[in-house]
Formats: structure tokens, sequence, C-alpha cells
């Protein structure tokens, strides 16, 4: 008014509520977490501080190109999850070691993705890992006690100390006692991840509330 600016508005994406926290706990859990983007440097910049996300790894005005390029390169150093919702991120989650699209995602990104998220925010991406670590735990705990089992077994049987008839009933009980340890490893209790026709009516395993 009379040439001099009384008020202003301006147009941005708020920050998820649970984004914060999300990003805290992946790292409590060992992740280095980045933010690749194509919005300009300084939202970029600024969104990233509001994250706690060192501006070393935050990266702005990324073309689709630039995605996939920085995420080649990090497999070649290490597991990478690239987590995604647009066109642009199609190709990076493509090459990601695993690909993740997220609730309200495009289509592209959902049909590039190895895992979608039904539920909006970064909640459900921690439940993720979480339930993925808790999985190979199990996994590397039945093998483990296969293989104990196994050269036990031959060990006895190689010395004459295990009868014929009770090897053949003790090697299903082994197969049993691993199927029966992986049903009660509960390695997704918050989520579970099933093959459903997802937005893009693709197959993609999608993470929704457990019945």
């Amino acid at each position: 008014m009379n040439g001099e600016v009384v008020a202003r508005a301006g147009f941005g994406d708020p920050v998820r509520g649970d984004a914060r926290e999300s990003i805290d706990r992946l790292r409590a859990l060992g992740w280095r977490v980045a933010l690749l983007s194509g919005d300009h440097p300084a939202v970029v910049r600024g969104t990233a501080q509001l994250l706690g996300i060192d501006l070393a790894d935050a990266t702005g005005g990324a073309s689709p190109e630039d995605k996939l390029h920085r995420v080649e390169d990090a497999r070649t150093r290490g597991t990478v999850v690239m987590v995604g919702d647009g066109v642009n991120d199609a190709a990076a989650i493509a090459a990601a070691t695993v690909g993740v699209g997220v609730h309200g995602g495009a289509e592209a990104s959902m049909s590039a993705a190895d895992v979608y998220l039904a539920r909006p925010g970064l909640g459900p991406l921690v439940e993720l890992v979480k339930g993925s670590r808790r999985t190979m735990l199990v996994i590397r705990n039945n093998i483990l006690f296969s293989i104990a089992y196994n050269v036990l077994g031959a060990s006895l049987a190689l010395l004459g100390m295990l009868d014929p008839l009770i090897a053949a009933v003790l090697m299903p009980m082994s197969s049993l006692s691993v199927v029966l340890a992986s049903w009660r490893g509960h390695t997704f209790d918050a989520v579970v991840a099933r093959p459903v026709a997802g937005p893009a009516s693709s197959g993609v395993p999608r993470l929704e509330p457990a019945p």
C-alpha cells in the first residue's frame, strides 16, 4: 500500500511431521541418509537443515540422470535404498539395491520399485528396515541351526552312534523346527508385506497394516 509491502504469500511443501524422527531412527540403525531432489538447491538445503541431514549429503537441482548416476556410484560402495515418488525417480529406484515407492507416488516409480509403502509418511520405511533386519536374523539363525544339526547327525552316523530309523525321524523334525522358528520370528510386527495390485497394477509388494 502506498508503495510499501504490507503482506505477502508463498507456496511450499511442508515437511511431514514424522520425517525428522524417522530419519533419526534410520541413522540409529546405522544408515547414512542423503537427500536427492530435483527441487531448487536453496529449498533442498533448507529442508536438509530441518531434517538434520548434512548439507554435503543434500543435492538439489538433480535431473533423473543425476539421480541415477548418484545411485549407481553409491552402489559400488555398498547397499543402497532409494525412496521416491516421482517419474524422475524411476530410473534411480530401479538401479538401487532396493527401490521403495511411497504412498501417492507416480505410476512410473511404483513400477520400478521393489516395495511399495501403502501408508503415508516415513514411519513405514523404518518398519521396513527393522523388519528386514529381523528377517535376515531369522534366516541366519536357521542356517546355523541346520548346519550344526547336519554336522552333528553325520558325525554320529559315521561313528555308528546313530540308528538309521532314529535319523529318519530326526531329519523331518529338524525341518519342522526351522519352519516353526520362522513362523515365530514375528519379523514384521506392525506391517505385513504381500503382493497385491498396486497403483501400477504390477504386483509390487505393498506394506499394509497387519490384520
